[in-house]
């Protein structure tokens, strides 16, 4: 008998709902999952945020704690300006560390600190107004070159320091060039050993002029390519142009620009700071200032935002005043009286010398084809004036015969009505140093100023012409003296009424004075050092945090 199987023992029969209870179980389990997950996700984000909170909370403490210690040094005295920055500890070695540096210029001191804790930083900043008991300007003495009036640019011209007596920076009271009126101008191949001064004269300062020292400009400053080492100072209220550089390394002395007007920036360099105290609208074009930025006006760019070309701060200052400059010697008249026609004035005198007046014939030593000024100076007994005021040659080497050398044995004085220098080699005649004076008095020397009056007039030195390093040349003439064609040397001091340059001259500087008259040789050089204490007052202006670098 055939037996049917009852449904209740043995293989299940399958039902239709069983793969939808598998989905339901699978979905359950991955809604678990992702869950999971994103507790995970929450708590290790939770985490990370808290430690960063933390460390970012840790960051400013440690700089704002920065700049309080720092501002105690800054005004103690510890800290001065032009020190490298530092970095130190907020308490003891377990805390943050921070870095941070000190930029001064423009009367402006930049304090800034920086703090790195894991990945977050913090910066902040505090700029400083400096009251400075600074010394009170003093006159400056005459230096290499001293003239009443510029008429001339100067190109290339060369100091020589290995022949000099002295540097530029080491005779007090001296500068490069003093231009009491008058623009001074220069390019390609112009080395200015020291400061250069224009009492109301221009500055023109193109690609290839240096000037060693300071720039004391009394009219409008075009640094147009050339380079100022030391700072410009120009007080005119103008509108100037720094399109080289001033300075040469950030953080030292010298390398600012004080100016009484506003500037543009265009391409130029500024290694110090930047003042500009005039009421208008100075542009910041392109370049850099590496220091402070203080103004009186307003300023605006030509697309680079000002604090990425000003490094330290930039500082409004609604009272700003203009800088001033040192007194510039004003002209000194020299005249030459003697006692009678074999005794000179007491003041030569007294330094051992003798005088010889010099006329008719005897005027064919000084100048024409006869010339042959060695043949009297070359062996002298004692210091000797030569007053050859009645030659009407003056003192001529020009002509075809006239004997180049002159040779000295003695100092020498030669006052004449002018001189020309035609390849004229100046020379020692028993090896030792000498000096040589030319002189052309002063036409009116009770009128100010240089009086060129005839007989006299302009002088020059030309056609290589050279001084020995043994000797020593002193010119002083109202009238103008003029260096014309290299390769020409020249070695002494100049004060005239004009000076030009028509070509290159390498020029030695071996400062002397004429007896009798004291033209500032021993005047300290500006800003001197009486009147004030050097005492450095600072005030906060502002705080604030600044964007840090990653």
């Amino acid at each position: 008998m055939l037996v049917t199987p009852s449904p209740s023992r043995g293989r299940r029969l399958p039902r239709e709902d069983d793969g939808s209870t598998l989905i339901t179980v699978l979905i359950v389990m991955l809604v678990l999952t992702v869950g999971a997950l994103a507790l995970s996700a929450v708590i290790v984000n939770t985490t990370g945020m808290l430690t960063g909170s933390s460390n970012r909370a840790k960051a400013q403490a440690a700089v704002d704690a920065g700049i309080a210690a720092q501002t105690v040094r800054l005004e103690n005295g510890t800290l001065v300006c032009g020190a490298a920055g530092g970095s130190a500890k907020v308490n003891g070695a377990s805390s943050p560390s921070y870095s941070y540096t000190l930029v001064c210029g423009a009367g402006i001191a930049t304090l800034r600190t920086t703090a790195r804790v894991g990945a977050e930083a913090a910066t902040r900043q505090a700029v400083f107004s400096m009251a400075e008991d600074a010394a009170l300007p003093t006159q400056g003495g005459p230096g290499l070159f001293y003239t009443y009036g510029m008429s001339t640019r100067l190109n290339s011209y060369v100091f020589d320091a290995a022949h000099s007596e002295v540097g530029i920076d080491d005779f007090v009271g001296s500068a490069g060039v003093y231009a009491s009126t008058g623009k001074i101008e220069c390019g390609s191949g112009s080395v200015f050993p020291g400061d250069i001064y224009t009492k109301t004269g221009a500055l023109q300062l193109d690609s290839g002029c240096t000037v060693e020292g300071n720039a004391y400009i009394g009219d409008k400053a075009n640094v147009n390519g050339g380079t100022i080492k030391g700072s410009l100072i120009a007080p005119k209220n103008d509108s100037h142009n720094i399109a080289g550089t001033i300075g040469t390394t950030a953080g030292t002395a010298g390398g600012n620009a004080f100016l009484g007007g506003t500037f543009t920036l265009n391409n130029g360099t500024v290694y110090g700071s930047v003042t500009a105290s005039g009421s208008g609208t100075s542009t910041l074009g392109s370049g850099t200032i590496k220091g402070n930025f203080r103004y009186k006006g307003s300023y605006g760019i030509w697309g680079t935002p000002a604090n990425q070309i000003v490094k330290g701060a930039l500082v409004k200052d609604a009272a700003l005043a203009a800088p001033t400059l040192p007194e510039i010697p004003d002209w000194q008249d020299v005249s030459f009286t003697p006692v009678n026609s074999s005794t000179p004035p007491a003041a030569w005198a007294a330094e051992g010398y003798k005088l010889t007046t010099v006329s008719g014939t005897a005027c064919e030593k000084w100048s024409g084809n006869s010339a042959d000024v060695t043949s009297l100076a070359g062996s002298l007994t004692s210091p000797m004036i030569f007053d050859i005021r009645q030659c009407s040659g003056g003192f001529d080497t020009n002509a075809g015969g006239a004997k180049k050398e002159v040779k000295v044995n003695k100092d020498i004085a030669v006052i004449a009505t002018h001189w020309y220098l035609s390849g004229t080699k100046f020379s020692s005649a028993d090896g030792n140093p000498h000096t040589i004076f030319l002189i052309t008095p002063d036409g009116q020397p009770a009128v100010a100023g240089p009086q060129c009056t005839l007989p006299a007039k302009g002088s020059e030195q030309l056609n290589d012409s050279s001084v020995d390093p043994k000797i020593a040349i002193y010119i002083y003439t109202p009238c103008q003296m003029k260096f014309n064609s290299s390769p020409a040397t020249f070695r002494g001091q100049v004060y005239s009424g004009q000076l030009a340059f028509g070509g290159g001259v390498k020029v030695a500087f071996a400062p002397r004075h004429i007896p009798g008259y004291d033209f500032g040789k021993d005047v300290e050089p500006w800003p001197g050092t009486e009147g004030g204490t050097g005492a450095t007052t600072f005030t906060l202006l502002s705080t604030h945090d600044v964007a840090t670098t990653p």
